[in-house]
């Protein structure tokens, strides 16, 4: 019965996850966990796990006396991710940069060219873009930073699919080919620089605020 509780709850929460990410539930949605049990045919505590879990995540949010919600978006709480991708995508770049990158290098360039060719923020964009990271992340053999990536990134992209986050200038944006090139060094301070201002590139608008944007690579 426990198996079958936890299996349920999984199945709601990718459902409820899918729609998140497909635009179908937007910020300030209501969702009701009977309505949500009974179109999902069942009971109302694995759609009550897998909301504590949404919530967990970011994606909902508890309201006293209405229930619960699709948490409004913030400025704040988009660079707050976008903080935490760095982070974890920095301390990824340290544990796989150098030789890593250059073994696996024909595969990297492959996908950084799919990314490159897409416009910014469209869904295949998002997809090619996650697929590329990922890749990187793995690279550093550290399962727990693929899993926060992962769920990092997700939460991205539900901002980007809400258009929260504008759509960045081609110009601005740093080419994924040549961050491979780049990441072949096997200096890590050196590609936590590089992938630090590649995951900024193109987001000037949302960092413009941030102190030392413009002075982190001038050292």
């Amino acid at each position: 019965m426990r198996k079958k509780d936890a299996s349920l709850s999984e199945q709601v929460y990718h459902t409820l996850l899918d729609r998140l990410l497909s635009n179908k539930l937007i910020p300030g949605e209501i969702l009701n966990r009977r309505d949500v049990a009974k179109e999902l045919q069942v009971s109302v505590a694995p759609v009550l796990e897998a909301m504590v879990q949404l919530e967990h995540e970011g994606y909902l949010e508890s309201i006293p006396r209405k229930g619960t919600r699709v948490r409004p978006i913030r400025k704040e709480d988009i660079l707050g991710q976008l903080f935490v991708r760095e982070a974890i995508e920095c301390q990824a770049a340290r544990l796989y940069c150098g030789k890593p990158v250059r073994i696996h290098e024909e595969a990297l360039k492959e996908l950084a060219r799919e990314c490159d060719k897409e416009a910014s923020l469209s869904p295949k964009h998002w997809e090619d873009e996650i697929r590329f990271h990922k890749y990187l992340v793995e690279l550093s053999g550290c399962m727990a930073l693929v899993r926060e990536f992962e769920k990092t990134i997700r939460l991205n992209m539900f901002y980007a699919m809400n258009k929260f986050i504008e759509p960045e200038s081609r110009t601005e944006r740093q080419s994924h080919e040549e961050l491979v090139d780049l990441l072949k060094t096997d200096d890590p301070e050196e590609a936590e620089k590089i992938i630090r201002y590649h995951v900024r590139s193109g987001k000037r608008n949302l960092y413009k605020d941030v102190p030392d944007y413009h002075t982190v690579f001038s050292s």
